[in-house]
């Protein structure tokens, strides 16, 4: 029984590694996409396009190599909900949050607002993956 646990914990290790390198990876392209569309557009849509681009290689990523499964509809339907509440919910209101309440520049605001995003898209993420395994 012991053995088990352990090799549950180690697996799901091995699971959150793989999540941190693929969301590395990712979080580097959002955010270098996100400060180079930032020079010619406001940060809204700056936003946007980074996320939606590192949104369809983390989806790759996410499903072939961090959780090994398939892609299924479900599945994807699942992870683009989530990662659509994520950028409209998670980051737009804590970007708000940032910039207009505390008052920061959007510049140094992204950056608490992909950290945080980055812990509440894993919760969201596994559970949706777990839920809809291929």
């Amino acid at each position: 029984m012991l053995y088990l646990v352990f090799m549950s914990m180690d697996t799901r290790y091995q699971e959150f590694m793989r999540f941190c390198i693929v969301g590395a990876v990712c979080t580097a392209l959002d955010m270098a996409l996100f400060y180079l569309f930032r020079v010619v557009v406001p940060y809204q849509i700056a936003l946007v396009g980074g996320y939606v681009i590192s949104l369809v290689v983390n989806y790759i990523l996410t499903i072939r190599w961090t959780f090994r499964t398939s892609s299924t509809v479900r599945n994807a339907v699942g992870i683009v909900l989530a990662h659509l509440f994520n950028l409209f919910v998670v980051r737009m209101g804590l970007m708000y949050v940032f910039t207009s309440v505390v008052r920061m520049g959007d510049d140094l605001a992204f950056i608490p607002t992909l950290t945080i995003s980055v812990v509440t898209n894993f919760v969201i993420i596994r559970v949706i993956v777990n839920k809809f395994r291929g």
